[in-house]
């Protein structure tokens, strides 16, 4: 089984929808650039003119990582791992068959049990279709690797016999 990769954002993330936050984030540095030439030194050159080019050069810069897919948000499921990225400021939290100890399902809710930590998952009411593909998948990660599974995910195969 190759890796299979899910998005959880809540919009979806279009190629289109990608170049148009680089293009914006670009526009934004660009403007905040030339602001800080043309009013420094001047009696426009006040603290609210700086507040508000800080704000637009980080506005920028996070359209710009958006764009880039730093801050995106998703779930792979492979042979041998789980890589869940739900936060956009931490690192993906990496499980494997050796670290989980079981995995508990509940309606929209995924919760991965280490000896460390529970992790939760949100899944959310926005994509009904991809909440059951994720816990499908999931779900068949555990059984091909002898995982604990609580819960009450029911499986399509399970569900017609």
């Amino acid at each position: 089984m190759a890796e299979t990769y899910f998005s959880i954002e809540l919009n979806e993330n279009t190629r289109l929808g990608r170049s148009l936050r680089i293009l914006l984030g670009v526009v934004c540095l660009v403007v905040t650039v030339w602001f800080l030439i043309s009013i420094r030194g001047t009696a426009a050159s006040v603290t609210t003119a700086w507040i508000a080019m800080a704000f637009l050069l980080l506005f920028g810069l996070w359209l710009i990582g958006s764009g880039l897919g730093f801050t995106e948000r998703y779930i792979r499921v492979g042979d041998e791992r789980i890589v869940l990225r739900q936060d956009f400021y931490s690192t993906p939290v990496i499980f494997t068959p050796a670290s989980l100890r079981a995995v508990e399902f509940r309606p929209l809710v995924i919760d991965f049990l280490t000896d460390e930590k529970k992790v939760r998952l949100k899944l959310g009411t926005y994509y009904p279709g991809r909440t059951a593909s994720i816990m499908e998948a999931v779900e068949d990660f555990c059984k091909r690797h002898g995982i604990e599974i609580k819960g009450d995910n029911m499986s399509s195969s399970e569900t017609e016999s």
